[in-house]
């Protein structure tokens, strides 16, 4: 072992560059290694550091230098020492229970027959295994400066991920934490609390001042709960206009929720330098258990659902987790329907009240489920969630092709604005009048009249084509959002379709009367026919034929059956 330590020293010319040093923890009972290996390191230096050493003669000992020295590179690790296995243990509890995988650990042995290389390198996170006996000069300075630099590489790839993790867990705007850091902490076992708050109408804000302005309120928000907050709870910038306030020690009961939205609304925020109240909507989940962000967030979209400036606590039976769980019921009986074919069409007939005659059918939607026939109410808003509403139109489409050769009248689809906006509705009409050989007279489109249709100027050339083609535009439900009548003069409209809560009970409802006169007399103006939906009984077909509807359906007139009256 004499040349063990005689070390070559590297260039006299290199440069300290820093006055850091390389900490090398050296474990060993023997003090003639530690004296030897001072003497050897004392004048080496490693990317312009020298090296610190710090001894520990037992395992135990080093525990404690390894608790106080936290930048240790290093540890140059004896096996047999106070135990056969005491440097083995050592290195278990710096990888384990210290959890600390950047240092790095030579192992040294004068008894390699009774710690075999193999086995040692196989069970246990080291970087190197020597013999003294085989450490020539050369040998054991290659693996000082080797085990240096893989530390201090290693130390370069924590810093960038850490950067990197700060990047992903903290909001770029406030510097709060943000919705992945909350997920860690709701990772923990045990009960917690969390208050998820929604500014009001911020998306205005956003549109009106400026993102700008919108940024500042962000921070000031995010600055606001963190000063009210950040002492017994931990605030969170989730993403957008919306915070959390999680605790997992103090219950956040709903009294404290509403003293939250006080606290809140009694504080003044600048609005691009002026002073402004803001109104915000929360969402508690109280002492709670896995799911937490959601359960929070169901309780936010319930309190959205009754207005702003409201708050809702979360609970297994409000009404938007029953309504998720029906949509995601139905959104695969939709789906399973769709794949079996069991997405049909009934036809219900729409008289010319003038002769009492058929003059069109209305293609309804029905799903066969088991042995019952399910009416549309109950799916088709979980469709539409689903992205599956397309796909039954084109259904109900082609089954109106087909029909036209049973008829020579007209039948009607629905259209939805979504189905407006699908790339291949154009081709996809156009392929089908020309598989069936249909006349586009023979075809109404029956859409609804929303903000979503008449202020898309895409949809409205659309439906222009449309018109133009020869198929009527039929607008459904009319009346029932408050109508706007200068806004559908710009649509190519053919029919109006009265909505039914003004026909149902219209000879006993004299508001109704007048609203469905007035519909009647504005189509009539424009020369467009109209439809009284809902026509139930033989008074309502009376008052509807005085009032100069052109066309009737109803249920006194004729139900919705799979096939068409011969």
């Amino acid at each position: 072992m004499s040349d063990l330590f005689a070390f070559a020293q590297e260039d006299k010319t290199q440069k300290i560059i820093h006055k850091r040093v390389w900490k090398i923890l050296v474990i060993d009972d023997e003090q003639s290694i530690h004296d030897i290996t001072a003497n050897a390191l004392k004048s080496v230096i490693i990317d312009g550091r020298r090296l610190e050493l710090i001894n520990a003669r037992s395992a135990e000992d080093a525990k404690e230098k390894l608790n106080e020295h936290k930048d240790i590179a290093l540890a140059l690790v004896d096996v047999i020492m106070e135990t056969p296995t005491a440097g083995l243990d050592l290195i278990n509890y710096i990888r384990k229970d210290l959890n600390n995988h950047i240092i790095r650990l030579v192992i040294r042995t004068g008894q390699p027959d009774e710690v075999p290389e193999r086995d040692i390198i196989d069970q246990y996170d080291i970087t190197d295994y020597k013999e003294k006996t085989e450490l020539s000069v050369d040998k054991f300075y290659t693996v000082v400066r080797s085990s240096i630099r893989q530390y201090s590489h290693l130390l370069e790839l924590e810093s960038k991920y850490e950067d990197v993790y700060k990047q992903m867990t903290i909001h770029p705007l406030t510097k709060l934490p943000n919705r992945q850091k909350l997920n860690e902490h709701l990772d923990s076992s045990g009960p917690k609390n969390l208050v998820l708050i929604n500014i009001d109408g911020f998306s205005i804000i956003n549109e009106t001042q400026g993102f700008d302005v919108g940024d500042d309120l962000l921070m000031q928000m995010g600055g606001f709960l963190q000063s009210m907050y950040g002492d017994e709870m931990m605030v969170f910038h989730l993403e957008g206009d919306t915070f959390g306030v999680l605790s997992t020690d103090m219950l956040i009961t709903e009294e404290k929720l509403i003293s939250i939205q006080k606290e809140i609304n009694e504080m003044s925020f600048l609005l691009g330098g002026i002073e402004n109240r803001l109104s915000v909507t929360l969402g508690l989940a109280m002492h709670e258990e896995g799911n937490l962000i959601q359960k929070a967030e169901f309780a936010l979209k319930e309190a959205r659902t009754l207005g702003r400036n409201r708050v809702s606590k979360y609970a297994d039976d409000i009404k938007i987790i029953k309504t998720i769980q029906n949509n995601s019921t139905w959104s695969q009986r939709v789906r399973d329907a769709l794949e079996s074919n069991n997405i049909v069409a009934y036809y219900q007939p729409i008289f010319l009240i003038e002769t009492g005659e058929i003059a069109k059918y209305e293609c309804l939607v029905r799903l066969l489920y088991k042995d019952a026939v399910i009416l549309p109410f109950k799916f088709l808003s979980a469709a539409r969630n689903s992205g599956q509403l397309h796909r039954i139109f084109e259904i109900m489409f082609e089954n109106a092709c087909k029909k036209t050769r049973e008829f020579s009248g007209q039948f009607t689809v629905n259209l939805t604005d979504q189905d407006l906006q699908e790339p291949e509705l154009m081709n996809f009409i156009d392929k089908m009048l020309g598989k069936y050989n249909v006349n586009p007279k023979q075809i109404g489109l029956e859409i609804l009249e929303e903000n979503s249709i008449v202020n898309n100027e895409m949809i409205k050339e659309r439906l222009d084509i449309l018109s133009q083609k020869g198929m009527s535009i039929i607008i459904d439900d009319f009346g029932a959002e408050c109508s706007n009548f200068g806004q559908l003069i710009d649509l190519p409209i053919s029919v109006l379709k009265i909505d039914g809560m003004f026909i149902k009970d219209l000879p006993e409802n004299p508001k109704h009367q007048i609203i469905s006169e007035a519909i009647v007399g504005f189509a009539g103006k424009l020369n467009i026919p109209t439809v009284a939906e809902f026509v139930h009984s033989q008074a309502v077909l009376d008052k509807v034929t005085q009032m100069g509807v052109t066309y009737a359906q109803g249920f006194h007139l004729g139900k919705p059956l799979p096939n068409i009256i011969k």
